[in-house]
């Protein structure tokens, strides 16, 4: 076998030669649809999750002073940790909130 590819001999004056794909079959993850939106904010808690990159921050506290401003009754859980939260992660902040945030950027 010489790089994916099997050389095969025959009789001496033919040779075949088959050429195997790289790139594989890879299933598509399983697909969850988007939850129902949360439709009233007041007394809900709120779930921001970020990534800790700078500056981030100063937006999502301008972001929390705002929803403390509009919702008084809503109680906000700030998050960080990495851009892929993880499935560990994911059930904690389920179970804590009834709406996240979720910003990452660059």
């Amino acid at each position: 076998m010489i790089g994916g590819s099997s050389l095969t001999a025959g009789p001496p004056d033919s040779v075949t030669l088959e050429v195997m794909n790289p790139r594989a079959e890879i299933p598509p993850p399983p697909f969850s649809p988007p939850s129902p939106r949360v439709k009233e904010l007041s007394g809900k808690k709120i779930g921001i999750y970020w990534l800790g990159k700078a500056g981030g921050d100063n937006f999502w506290d301008g972001v929390e002073e705002l929803l403390k401003e509009r919702y008084p009754t809503a109680k906000i859980l700030r998050y960080r940790g990495p851009f892929d939260l993880g499935d560990e992660m994911a059930a904690k902040i389920s179970k804590e909130v009834d709406t996240v945030l979720y910003g990452v950027g660059d």
